[in-house]
């Protein structure tokens, strides 16, 4: 069993370094977490709601199915991560990394991003509705099925990323401006029912 980590519900860490803790299915709701480093620590269904994270280092770390509702994240980075089912609806996140991650069925519903990346993850079925962003982009990424209703993609660089079976709005408002390449703009138009012929 993992030994258990210094975290508390509202909490005020700062520059600690975990390796191999559990938080699962903890209450650290409004913790405030600075300057910190955890490597394959689990959070699993914690609920982290309310948290603030900032200059933090999540390596190899299990955040699956986990309540980061109405966080704030500053300068995070979160690598070679499992995020499956984990719920960021409602945050403010800036100056953050997700890379090398597992994300599916993660929601970002109703966030505020600015600078954001997401780089070589998977992110399908994943839901990125009423998202307000910023220089932000999900390149190299699996985004087949997620959810961009009420989201502009112009607000993102997609670049590589898969998007076939997006979900947008009747109107279809979230694709204006949009910059796609020849393979994205494809999938969209496969997703709309549209016959590609030669």
């Amino acid at each position: 069993m993992p030994p258990a980590g210094c975290l508390e519900t509202e909490s005020d860490a700062e520059g600690i370094e975990e390796s191999g803790t559990s938080y699962q299915g903890q209450n650290l709701r409004g913790s405030v977490i600075r300057s910190s480093v955890f490597r394959s620590v689990s959070f699993s269904s914690a609920d982290l709601s309310d948290a603030a994270i900032s200059d933090t280092v999540f390596d190899s770390c299990d955040f699956s199915n986990a309540d980061l509702s109405s966080c704030s994240l500053l300068r995070v980075k979160i690598t070679s991560s499992r995020l499956t089912g984990a719920v960021f609806s409602s945050s403010r996140i800036r100056d953050t990394l997700i890379e090398n991650s597992a994300g599916k069925y993660v929601s970002f519903s109703r966030s505020s991003l600015r600078k954001m990346r997401i780089d070589l993850s998977d992110f399908s079925d994943s839901d990125f509705s009423s998202v307000s962003a910023v220089q932000s982009g999900i390149e190299n990424t699996e985004l087949s099925r997620a959810s961009f209703r009420g989201t502009p993609l112009s607000q993102f660089t997609l670049t590589g990323s898969n998007i076939s079976g997006i979900a947008l709005s009747e109107n279809l408002r979230e694709l204006k401006g949009a910059r796609l390449d020849a393979g994205q703009a494809l999938s969209v138009i496969r997703t709309l029912g549209a016959e590609i012929t030669p």
